[in-house]
């Protein structure tokens, strides 16, 4: 549900893959405030390929592990028309497989691992998890052994992507650099424009074995420098043991006027400075409830607080509103004059700070209207609208 803002085109970025079967596609859409359009930068390469998500599992998992597995014939179809689709789709070419338009195949969630990097011009999603481009798939469809198909794969090829709107092409991160193992489901990703840089961050237990990384990435330089908060303790010890940085599914959003990180996960709130180099724990409020797949976290740089739009039990439709401020370290619940959020009856919602306009946008699934909250008035300075 995350938008990443693109200061250079005034507007927010979109995509992302579904949780179940329905949705899974590579599309990209760019959001216009100031003339309220949706714009489609890249159509879904391939189309939906949500509905061969159980023949993936299949392939890449089931008859991988236990070969000799009895398929039912449901099973068998599966597996068929995800071939028919993989041959007309997908490809293995210049050391990696990707969509025939060079995209990634049935990706999936975005998380918060989501951000536009003002060096490169470009959309940065570090998936962590990359599904569906899988060797034994491909070695099945196209009759070639794994081996021979691993050895067609450029081993620099990362688990990120990296689109660029001015272009509308996707590319496949690849680096011969020493980088982040760019592992786990839950991380995030937040540009810091006062030092150019983009950060990563995960601290997730849902993979073998768990990853704890935490890097500063230099789009221009191509380097990834390792982060070592609070003397060099390990991430792992400062989220499990000493509870004072944030677990998996987090959200987060950064304030240049205080060099600080904010991080929100359910009830609980954590802040990186990047001065001194720590993570520490700053509130737990248990009228607030912030998870990466059903809330809205963003920093309000005209106000200097961040919010958040949240459902009260983390799963509810209708959204509420709260405001954090690093001065007094506290939630304040908002009560907006106007009309309420517009509640969506399926899904969730999604959202982001428009600095150009000074307003919080959200917009609900299968809802027309969009819904913007301004905290503070007044506008900052003015600059010309795209159009």
């Amino acid at each position: 549900n995350k938008m990443p803002y693109a200061p250079s085109r005034q507007t927010a970025l979109y995509a992302g893959g579904n949780h179940q079967a329905p949705h899974r596609m590579n599309d990209v859409w760019e959001y216009h405030l100031a003339s309220n359009t949706w714009r489609l930068l890249y159509h879904p390469d391939g189309g939906n390929a949500g509905k061969h998500k159980a023949a993936y599992f299949l392939t890449s998992r089931t008859l991988v592990r236990h070969p000799d597995t009895k398929l039912t014939p449901r099973q068998l179809k599966q597996i068929a028309d995800y071939k028919t689709w993989w041959l007309k789709h997908v490809t293995l070419k210049d050391g990696h497989i990707a969509t025939t338009n060079g995209g990634p195949i049935m990706p999936v969630h975005t998380w918060d691992a989501f951000t536009f990097d003002q060096q490169s011009q470009k959309l940065l999603w570090g998936m962590g998890v990359n599904p569906a481009a899988q060797p034994t798939t491909h070695a099945r469809f196209t009759n070639q052994s794994v081996a021979t198909v691993k050895q067609k794969l450029d081993p620099n090829y990362t688990p990120m992507w990296m689109f660029d709107p001015k272009t509308r092409k996707w590319s496949h991160y690849k680096t011969s650099n020493k980088r982040a193992p760019l592992r786990g489901m839950g991380a995030t990703m937040a540009y810091l424009p006062d030092i150019k840089k983009t950060l990563w961050y995960v601290a997730a237990q849902n993979v073998s074995p768990h990853a704890y990384e935490m890097y500063l990435f230099d789009s221009a330089a191509d380097t990834w420098t390792p982060l070592k908060p609070n003397n060099a303790r390990p991430l792992s010890t400062l989220v499990l043991k000493d509870k004072v940085a944030p677990a998996s599914e987090l959200q987060s959003a950064y304030a240049p006027k205080h060099n600080t990180l904010l991080a929100v996960l359910k009830h609980d709130t954590f802040a990186y400075n990047l001065t001194t180099n720590t993570w520490s724990k700053l509130n737990t409020d248990p009228t607030i409830y912030a998870h990466d797949a059903h809330s809205i976290f963003a920093y309000d740089s005209h106000a200097d607080v961040f919010l958040l739009a949240f459902p009260p039990n983390g799963r509810g439709k209708q959204l509420r509103l709260a405001a954090f401020s690093l001065k007094t370290k506290k939630w304040t619940h908002l009560k907006p004059k106007g009309p309420p959020i517009p509640q969506t009856k399926f899904g969730s919602y999604i959202g982001y700070y428009d600095p150009t306009h000074n307003a919080l946008f959200i917009q609900g699934r299968y809802v027309k209207t969009p819904f913007l909250y301004r905290h503070k008035k007044g506008n900052p300075a003015p600059t010309s609208p795209k159009k």
